[in-house]
């Protein structure tokens, strides 16, 4: 049978697909799939899904499959094998992916870029794991039966998940405490791959979870675990598919936010929260918990949602992710109001490895 030698990302994505990570999926996408994926943000039989799922190939590669029907892929180590069956090969206007995905072809857009640089050809099929020999496993990664078996253990009925690719600030935190208020357990689920430079690196993010979770959370009510793929910010439609794979480890509601996976202004500050609109709970299969804006209000004194108090807007300051990794690089003070001491501490510590 034919092998093909894959890229780590791949392997990961299949790993999602078959670990129930991307359910429904079996496979990635196929010519009409995709189609159907990108106009209707749903797969052809109904089911919402709006993210593209996708193996890239050369032109040499495309020839070496032929006709065949199976082919197997591994990655570089050779501890890792999927087979994929029932295999399609196609092309796919990259220009049409990406406007209907990230509503620009403007390459300044990470996830756009990103996209611009796949190879000419598509692999479609059903994958199945051959052998995994990998000898490091991900300590904090569970699959979605893993995930549930834990919920089940702590007798969480409800789990309010949330998605990061930053460390915690004090209005991440109030979203989450905002979502216990709702909810009998919270499931922090940080995305560990890649992202475009300049982003936190996954160590320090996992590291100043820890610390947050250990000292300023109670005690058996979060499960820190990690959701492994890249980052395509993709605002809106990343937001919807978050809010899938969350569902799909087991949660019931999802934290959504401002501006949630978005970058630069290529989308609306609540754009990801005005998405969900458009489908109902029965076919989400998770709440989704729209959440405004989180600021510190000096004559409050505290942290609170910006519709919350009655004082004037002067009187408010926003959290800021970019503004935190500015205020990290150039070794400036990180207040109590932004972040917690002992996270702020451990990450100027490690200011050498902090992005990526």
């Amino acid at each position: 049978m034919i092998k093909l030698i894959v890229s780590d990302e791949i392997i990961q994505e299949a790993f999602n697909i078959v670990e129930g990570v991307y359910s429904p999926l079996q496979g990635f996408l196929h010519k009409k799939e995709l189609d159907s994926v990108l106009h209707k943000m749903r797969l052809e039989n109904g089911n919402v899904w709006p993210m593209p799922i996708l193996m890239d190939i050369s032109k040499e590669e495309y020839h070496r499959i032929g006709k065949a029907r199976s082919i197997l892929i591994e990655n570089q180590e050779g501890n890792v094998t999927f087979r994929i069956d029932d295999i399609s090969l196609y092309q796919y206007d990259m220009d049409i992916l990406s406007e209907k995905l990230f509503g620009t072809l403007d390459i300044s857009h990470p996830g756009a870029a990103k996209f611009s640089k796949m190879k000419p050809f598509l692999v479609s099929g059903i994958l199945t794991l051959v052998y995994d020999r990998r000898p490091d496993k991900f300590p904090y990664y569970f699959s979605p039966q893993e995930s549930r078996a834990i919920f089940r253990k702590n007798n969480w009925p409800t789990i309010a998940a949330f998605q990061t690719r930053n460390p915690p600030h004090r209005s991440h935190e109030h979203l989450q405490k905002s979502a216990l208020e709702v909810t009998e357990g919270l499931f922090i689920n940080p995305i560990i791959g890649e992202k475009k430079s300049g982003d936190f690196s996954d160590k320090h993010i996992l590291e100043a979870y820890k610390l947050l979770i250990r000292d300023y959370f109670p005690d058996k009510k979060v499960v820190l675990g990690t959701f492994h793929t890249f980052m395509r910010y993709a605002g809106p439609k990343e937001a919807l598919f978050h809010a899938i794979v969350r569902r799909n480890f087991g949660c019931t509601h999802m934290i959504i936010g401002r501006d949630h996976a978005g970058v630069g202004s290529y989308y609306g500050t609540y754009d990801a929260q005005k998405i969900f609109d458009n489908f109902s709970l029965s076919e989400l299969g998770i709440e989704i918990l729209k959440f405004e804006n989180a600021v510190f209000c000096d004559d409050c004194a505290e942290i609170v949602f910006e519709n919350q108090c009655s004082h004037n807007n002067s009187s408010k300051s926003s959290f800021s992710a970019s503004l935190l990794r500015e205020s990290f690089r150039e070794g400036k003070a990180i207040f109590q109001t932004q972040m917690r001491k002992n996270v702020a501490d451990y990450l100027a510590k490690n200011k050498e490895t902090l992005f990526v």
